[in-house]
Formats: structure tokens, C-alpha cells, sequence
């Protein structure tokens, strides 16, 4: 899954990174019929990592987003369902 823009990246007290980001093709748009494949879109996910002893986060988005996409995450769809609109 490839990271297209990080929305939020907070590190905790414990070493914790939580990252919050829209990751491409994350979720099911159309389902898959007998003459089409499912489609699959971008959606808001999470996830959380730590650092090793010596490593620290990379300044730059790009390099943020190279670096989030190596560690390979696990990310998990956020529920989106009570946001409102403005």
C-alpha cells in the first residue's frame, strides 16, 4: 500500500509512533462482478510503530513517506463514519 498524503504523526511518551495517513487502495469501492475485477481506493488509516535505539524520524515529507512506506505497516482503516462535513 502506498502512502498518497500523512494527515498526523505523534510520538508518545513510551516511544510509540502513531501515524495517521490516506494509503492508496485501502478499501474496497466496487465490488468485483462476473466481467469485473473489484476496484479498490484511497482511505483514511492508522498505525502504530517504534523506532529502534538510534533511529530518528526524517524531516522532510518525502523522506517521511519513503521511510513510512519501507517499514512495510499494518494499517488499519480508521472509522470514518461520524465525520461531518463543514
Amino acid at each position: 500500500m502506498s502512502i498518497i498524503n500523512i494527515d498526523t504523526i505523534n510520538q508518545h511518551e513510551d516511544g510509540s509512533i502513531y501515524v495517521a495517513a490516506i494509503i492508496d487502495d485501502a478499501v474496497q469501492t466496487h465490488a468485483q462482478t462476473y466481467f469485473e475485477p473489484a476496484e479498490y481506493g484511497p482511505a483514511l488509516c492508522e498505525a502504530v510503530f517504534t523506532l529502534e535505539e538510534d533511529e530518528i524520524l526524517p524531516t522532510t515529507e518525502h523522506e517521511l513517506t519513503q521511510f513510512l512506506e519501507d517499514l512495510d505497516l499494518s494499517w488499519e482503516l480508521v472509522d470514518t463514519s461520524d465525520y461531518y462535513l463543514d
